[in-house]
C-alpha cells in the first residue's frame, strides 16, 4: 500500500468569481412574489471568524492515500451577490435584495476526493460533492430577510452535484501568507481551481430552465491567504475585511 501523504485536515479557498443559476418559486419567496429565475454573479466574503480571505473550507474526513477516494465535506462557505437582485411581485416583498449564500444548517454537504502524486512537491486531484446551500435575501434598506434552506425546502437544482478535475495540490505554499490547515501537515492549492455543476439530472422537471446549455454553475477559487493593510494578497479585497498582522505565524 502506498504511503499516506495527505493527512486529515482542512483546506482553505477564496472565491475569485462564481456564476450560479438560482431559481426560487413564489412559494419559497412569499405571497405576492413572482418566480425568480436567473444567473447570479457571486463573490466571496470572509468567514466569521475570519481565516484570512478564505470563504470556503473543504475538510478531509480521513487520511488520504494516493489513488483512493477519501471522504470530504464542505465545512464552510460564504458568498454574496456581486450586485443586488430584483424580486418582482405585487406585494411589499417586491424590491432589491443582496443575496447571501452559506451552508444549509439542516444537511451536510458531503463529497470525496482522489489525490495522485506527480512529483516530490505535489500532484493532481479530482473531487466531487453534494452542495446544500442556505439562501438569504437581505433587503436593501429596511425590511426582513427571506431565508430559503435547500436542505429542508424543495428548491429546483438542489442539491447540486459539484465537481473539480485537474486541479493541482502542493506541499509548497504559493505565497508567504498562504493559510495553513489546522492540525495537519501543510497542504495547498496551486493556481486556480475551477468547480462546475451540470444541469442534467439536477433541475426539478416541475419548473423547466429558462436558458440553454448544461452548466448551472461555474466557480473559480484559489488558495486562501492572510491579508492586511500592508499585505493585500493576490486576491485580497480592501472592502471585505482583513486579518490581523502575523496571524499566519500564530497558526504555525
Amino acid at each position: 500500500m502506498e504511503e499516506t501523504v495527505i493527512r486529515r485536515g482542512q483546506d482553505y479557498l477564496t472565491t475569485i468569481r462564481s456564476e450560479q443559476y438560482v431559481e426560487l418559486t413564489p412559494e419559497l419567496l412569499g405571497p405576492g412574489a413572482e418566480l425568480f429565475s436567473e444567473f447570479v454573479t457571486l463573490v466571496g466574503i470572509p468567514l466569521v471568524p475570519p481565516v484570512g480571505n478564505a470563504d470556503t473550507i473543504m475538510e478531509r474526513m480521513d487520511d488520504a492515500v494516493p489513488g483512493n477516494p477519501v471522504r470530504t465535506r464542505v465545512a464552510a462557505f460564504a458568498n454574496m451577490s456581486a450586485a443586488p437582485v430584483l424580486i418582482r411581485g405585487d406585494s411589499a416583498i417586491a424590491g432589491w435584495y443582496d443575496l447571501y449564500v452559506t451552508l444549509s444548517p439542516t444537511r451536510e454537504s458531503p463529497g470525496e476526493t482522489i489525490y495522485t502524486i506527480e512529483d516530490d512537491e505535489g500532484g493532481r486531484f479530482e473531487s466531487k460533492a453534494e452542495f446544500w446551500p442556505l439562501f438569504e435575501l437581505r433587503p436593501l434598506g429596511a425590511g426582513r430577510s427571506i431565508f430559503v434552506d435547500t436542505g429542508s425546502q424543495k428548491v429546483p437544482g438542489f442539491p447540486m452535484n459539484i465537481g473539480s478535475a485537474g486541479g493541482r495540490w502542493t506541499k509548497r505554499p504559493p505565497s508567504d501568507s498562504a493559510v495553513l490547515g489546522f492540525k495537519a501537515e501543510p497542504f495547498f492549492y496551486e493556481g486556480e481551481v475551477v468547480i462546475t455543476a451540470e444541469r442534467e439530472g439536477q433541475i426539478s422537471p416541475l419548473i423547466p430552465l429558462s436558458f440553454g446549455g448544461v452548466s448551472i454553475a461555474k466557480c473559480t477559487k484559489a488558495q486562501a491567504e492572510f491579508v492586511g493593510a500592508d499585505n493585500p494578497g493576490m486576491y485580497g479585497r480592501r472592502d471585505l475585511g482583513a486579518t490581523k498582522r502575523d496571524a499566519n505565524r500564530e497558526l504555525r
